[in-house]
């Protein structure tokens, strides 16, 4: 790990302790041991530090999940276990980005336009696969997939949707990204859709 890496690490711990505005340079220098100078050297200003911190957070997040789903014996079985992943950082996740808004919009929202772009690259590679396995019919719009599933799920994980009162939203989060996939399913795509949906249905259970 690089020095700036190292920085940006305990930077990242420090505002996720104390919250993005409270921390200043000059709290990161102390505790850090560096001086305020190689700081500005290494990232410009505060938000500068604030996305490399952020940057790492995420990376971190995506080796985890990269490691999670590495046994993975076909593409469906993964974007299952990612999509649950994804589910169950939400709150987190969540709270960690709504902070960044009201303090750092400018970062929030390169975040959240480069990350949006990196995701539906790395969802279009999978549905590729998909195809390629066979699990997927492959005379869909990948595109317009993209953006269904993208966005509808993201109404789940950021608590914008509307549920009904006696279904949970791990309970829609399954039924929003089982229907989508059946949506696009071969016969063996829908064989193994409905397996991975139960396995978490009793999970929740």
């Amino acid at each position: 790990m690089t020095a700036k890496e190292h920085i940006a690490q305990r930077a990242l711990q420090m505002f996720s302790a104390r919250g993005f505005k409270a921390v200043r340079m000059d709290d990161i220098a102390q505790q850090l041991g560096v001086s305020k100078r190689s700081l500005y050297e290494l990232f410009g200003d505060k938000e500068g530090l604030l996305y490399e911190a952020t940057i790492h957070y995420f990376e971190e997040i995506r080796r985890q999940q990269t490691a999670l789903s590495a046994n993975a014996a076909n593409v469906l079985e993964k974007l299952f276990i990612l999509l649950n992943d994804i589910l169950e950082r939400s709150e987190q996740v969540g709270r960690m980005m709504n902070d960044l808004k009201r303090s750092y919009p400018a970062v929030h929202d390169r975040l959240t336009r480069e990350g949006a772009a990196r995701n539906r690259e790395e969802l279009r590679g999978m549905l590729c696969r998909g195809i390629d396995e066979g699990l997927f019919i492959d005379n869909f719009n990948i595109d317009l997939a993209i953006s269904v599933l993208y966005y509808t799920a993201s109404t789940v994980t950021h608590h914008e949707l509307i549920l009904p009162g006696e279904i949970t939203e791990r309970e829609a989060f399954l039924q929003i990204v089982s229907t989508f996939f059946r949506g696009i399913s071969t016969a063996e795509g829908l064989r193994l859709v409905d397996r991975y949906r139960l396995r978490y249905e009793l999970r929740e259970k």
